[in-house]
């Protein structure tokens, strides 16, 4: 069963679809600089978890694996019918980012565009973004972070108290994330709004580290 923040993101993104699109498109350039990090190839899988109203479909080679999915069922619909509207063979679903229905190490590549900022246990995504990514396997992110190791100044802390409540987190740091999930960052770079956001890349490495006493 959903949690309860899991259920009020179902209520709220299912209300926001109708008007998420006008809004979101004002982002398509880091959305577009992602997935030219992510240099999706013809033939891998890839996973959009929280893929709205799938604004990426329209970017990704058609000859490419795509399952994509939303926890809001608003959203799912409105993915399915832009991936019908393109004549894609894109599978989207209902999926929560923090529970994939998903098995261990199955897709090359996981697009993480204006997820991490949302959810409500960023740290349990990350982490399924990890299980299910192949070794070697990459994850693209477009989100807003405050810059690692900074602290948040007054303002931004009242405005991220404001952003909370209507969708998002000013105040997190992709760094610790992607160490939780132990994925190795390769690139990352201001995208929008002065670096409030930021695309990036990371990998999933090809076998664990060795323990210290290995």
């Amino acid at each position: 069963m959903p949690d309860h923040s899991t259920l009020w993101d179902r209520l709220r993104y299912t209300l926001y679809a109708p008007v998420y699109d006008p809004v979101v498109r004002r982002l398509d350039a880091g959305r577009r600089r992602s997935l030219a990090l992510a240099q999706v190839q013809p033939g891998e899988r890839v996973l959009i978890p929280g893929c709205g109203t799938g604004l990426d479909f329209a970017h990704l080679p058609p000859e490419a694996d795509v399952i994509a999915g939303d926890v809001a069922p608003g959203m799912v619909r409105a993915a399915r019918a832009e991936a019908a509207r393109l004549g894609t063979g894109i599978e989207v679903r209902e999926l929560d980012a923090h529970a994939l229905d998903l098995p261990d190490a199955s897709v090359d590549v996981v697009l993480l565009h204006l997820l991490l900022a949302v959810v409500p246990d960023p740290e349990a995504a990350i982490r399924e973004t990890a299980r299910v990514l192949r070794p070697g396997g990459r994850v693209a992110v477009f989100d807003k972070f405050l810059p690692d190791g900074e602290r948040p100044s007054l303002r931004r802390r009242l405005a991220g108290a404001v952003a909370r409540v209507v969708a998002t987190d000013l105040n997190r740091q992709l760094g610790p994330l992607l160490d939780h999930a132990g994925l190795v960052l390769v690139h990352r770079e201001p995208a929008l709004f002065g670096g409030l956001f930021e695309a990036a890349l990371a990998r999933k490495p090809l076998s664990p580290d060795p323990s210290p006493d290995a």
